[in-house]
């Protein structure tokens, strides 16, 4: 692939679908430029460094959740379906716990996805101080969860159990908001 057609979204992509094959241990900027028919140092010119590929992957899996969360509803009914967005994008994305475990942070960048959640719970009603507790610990749910997926349904693994477990971590934000 002639150099001018590589960006950075692309690049993104292919890592991905490399992660989503082979793992994340076999995401490498050589493996990714080789798989774009290009050569690793033409995609230094887009992204630093193993672990900026990283973050920039990590980044787009939370993107594409928080695009999958429904509009409508109250912050109440949002905060569940950010769960359940964050739940399918972990869940449907082999690979993504190591890459949750490994990502080197861009704190810049993190802080403007919890503002953007923040802002769709307070433009929905619930206070900011309250919002930014409440998205973590559903994050905090549908990560801790994710490890337990292999678990059969009986014993705690499973979506069933998963989606109660966010219902009354939600139910119980609700109360402690005054309701919702």
């Amino acid at each position: 692939m002639p150099f001018a057609k590589l960006s950075r979204p692309q690049i993104v992509d292919e890592a991905l679908t490399l992660m989503r094959a082979e793992g994340l241990e076999a995401v490498t900027l050589r493996t990714v430029a080789a798989r774009l028919d290009a050569r690793a140092p033409s995609l230094y010119r887009h992204i630093a460094d193993k672990e900026a590929l990283h973050a920039l992957m990590s980044e787009r899996i939370f993107r594409d959740c928080l695009a999958a969360v429904p509009e409508g509803g109250d912050w109440a009914a949002w905060l569940r379906g950010f769960g359940h967005a964050l739940w399918a994008g972990q869940s449907g994305t082999p690979g993504v716990l190591d890459l949750i475990r490994v990502r080197a942070q861009d704190d810049a960048v993190w802080r403007e996805l919890r503002d953007e959640v923040t802002r769709a719970l307070v433009s929905r009603g619930l206070d900011a101080a309250t919002a930014l507790v409440a998205q973590r610990s559903v994050q905090a749910l549908v990560t801790g969860w994710s490890t337990l997926r292999r678990l059969p349904a009986g014993e705690g693994g499973g979506d069933a159990p998963l989606f109660a477990a966010l219902d009354v971590l939600v139910a119980g934000w609700a109360a402690r908001a005054g309701g919702a």
